[in-house]
Order: structure tokens, then sequence, then C-alpha cells
């Protein structure tokens, strides 16, 4: 009986990954050619948006054309790749006299060239799977591992072994994996503050929902709690994906003090102030709130209480409110409202609680 073809790598057998890399190779080539027409373009990219492989094989055709194009031609359109300088021979008088420089070797365009350089890319796709999948084994490996998960009224501070300190809010679930050159966290719900040790060779990176965060050596803090994600820089400096799906969407550098909420259904951004102490203030059990608009007041009181927080008229959501929240009693800075501002409070029967004007 016939053994059934080995997964390689992303799901393929190697028999698929040599086929898909050739497919690659002929797009690749035929673009390069002469009446390559904007319905030709169109094929291509609908064959690349087809499967996420498929473009990360295309795109990696760029260096290898480029590193191919760097050996000399010798004969009929192949190319020498030269010896190692101590195992190299000098050539021989006659070989000399007679071998064609590489540079007087015609570089033409056709069905001659296209085989060459297919020939030539899909080896590169051969060397690959021969041994590039190992090393692609060895940086898909984590090296560590850690999941976290807090509750209704839990703080918890961890330390990771490269130095960095994370700090997890209330109803926060996070999945921690580093990897031999990068380091990444997944915050899927609740709040995180991070202060990350600073690596050049292993970039930071956090994801949340479809945005994320990279960094090398700063501090911030991220939410993602309905209905944004909300990031604010204390030190140094963050770069913002908003979609990180879309490979030409933009990325936004914050530096310190800067903050941005993000809504992750419609996309719809706005920036944000970020005074220093404000960004993960909620470490020490407080809340600062500077002028902030009554309606993110709300959102905030509800996280802290477990209990919807609603506005009885969207005019007051604007309303500007600062003072300290005790995160442990929220309900202690709700029910003082109504001595500061002319507004009534008032806990529902379901528990909920309401603001309307006085």
């Amino acid at each position: 009986m016939t053994e059934p073809d080995p997964v390689v790598a992303n799901g393929r057998t190697a028999a698929a990954l040599i086929a898909l890399h050739e497919a690659a190779a002929e797009w690749f080539m035929r673009r390069d050619e002469p009446g390559w027409t904007g319905r030709d373009e169109q094929a291509l990219q609908a064959w690349l948006q087809a499967d996420p492989l498929r473009r990360e094989i295309f795109d990696g055709m760029a260096l290898t054309n480029h590193d191919l194009h760097q050996l000399p031609l010798v004969g009929d359109g192949a190319w020498r790749v030269p010896a190692p300088p101590e195992v190299a021979a000098p050539p021989s008088p006659r070989a000399r006299a007679t071998r064609p420089e590489p540079s007087t070797l015609p570089r033409t365009r056709g069905p001659g060239r296209r085989r060459a350089w297919g020939a030539a890319l899909t080896a590169c796709a051969l060397l690959l799977l021969g041994g590039g999948y190992g090393w692609h084994r060895w940086d898909s490996t984590a090296t560590y591992a850690r999941d976290e998960t807090t509750v209704r009224g839990e703080i918890r501070q961890i330390d990771l072994p490269d130095g960095t300190s994370v700090a997890l809010n209330f109803d926060t679930t996070v999945r921690i994996r580093f990897f031999p050159r990068r380091r990444e966290v997944v915050l899927d719900q609740g709040e995180a503050f991070f202060k990350v040790a600073a690596d050049g060779s292993r970039p930071f990176t956090v994801a949340s929902g479809s945005s994320q965060l990279t960094v090398l050596g700063t501090a911030f803090n991220v939410r993602a709690a309905s209905p944004q994600l909300i990031v604010k820089v204390l030190e140094g400096r963050v770069a913002v994906r908003p979609d990180r799906h879309a490979r030409d969407g933009p990325v936004l550098v914050m530096a310190a003090g800067a903050g941005l909420s993000i809504d992750p259904v419609t996309g719809e951004r706005r920036n944000l102030a970020a005074a220093p102490d404000t960004v993960g203030d909620w470490r020490t059990g407080q809340l600062h709130l500077r002028r902030m608009p009554l309606g993110e007041v709300a959102q905030e009181l509800a996280r802290y209480l477990g209990q919807p927080v609603a506005l009885a008229s969207l005019d007051l959501a604007q309303e500007p409110i600062s003072g300290v929240v005790a995160t442990a009693r929220p309900q202690d800075f709700l029910q003082a409202l109504p001595a500061f501002l002319p507004l009534q409070v008032r806990q529902l029967p379901d528990g909920s609680w309401q603001i309307a004007r006085r």
C-alpha cells in the first residue's frame, strides 16, 4: 500500500506545496512578460486572494528573483552558483580563453527565459521543502506559553521570562506565546497594562480582535471591552495596525501621552488624551476621570459594577465629568453624582442603573 504524502506545513503535503510554488512561479514570470494586461492583473489578484499562502509564496518570489539575478549566467539560460572561496579551483588558461564572460550572454525574454527562471524558482521551492520547513517548524514552535484569566474583582500581576511585566484587570483573558524571533500576546477580552522589556531581535505584539499593536520596549494600556478597543501609551512608542488582516492598511504610530479608540465593527478611530496618571490607573484601585464624557463614564462604571449603566437621554452623553472612582466601590461615585451635578441616579429592579437629568 502506498503511504500517504505527509503534511509538511500549513496543512499542505509536500506535493501540494511544490505545485503551489510552481503555479506562483508561472504567474510571476507571466507578469514580467510583454503583453501583460489589466485583465491579467485582476486574474492574478483573484488567484492570490483565494489563499493567503499563495500571497506569501508569490511575495517571496521577488526576493528569490533578486537573489538569482546576482548569479552569473552560463550556457543557455542557466545559472552558475559560485563555489565557496576555499574550494573554488582557478580556471585553466584554456577555459578562460573559451568560456564567454557572463556579462556578454544575452538575457532574452520569451519561453526560454521563462522556463529557466521558473525552473530556478521551483528549485528554490524544493530547497525550502527539503530544509526550510525544518526552520519553519523551529520558528513556529513556542518556547514559552501561558494563558491567564481573571474574574470580577481580581487584578493580577504576571512576570514573563524576558523581563516584561503584565497587569491584568477584571474579567480579562490573555494568551501569551514566545517564539524564537517574536513575542505574541492575544488579548481576548478585558484590559491589560504592559511594561515591555526591549528586545530588538524579538518584536512584541498584542493582538485584539482585528487590531494589532507592535512595540520594542514601552509601557502602554490596552482595553478590549465593548464597544471599543482603547490604547493609551505611557512610555515609548507603539505602532497600531487597526486592521491587521489588511496588507495595505494604515499603521498609526503613537507616542507617550497619546490614546486611540477603535470601533472594531465600523473601523472608526478617535484620538484620546492619555495623561500619565490615567494610563493603567486601575492598577492602584482608582480611576482618574478628567472631563470624561458621561457616556464613557457610564461604560466604565458598568464594567466595575457588573451591571448596565444607561443614560435616560442621548444629550447627556457628552456632559464632562471629573473625579476619582474607587474600582472596588464604583456605586459610591455613581450615587454621589447628584451632589455635584443636576442629575438623578437610580437603580432599577433588575439591578441596572439609570442616569437622568434632574
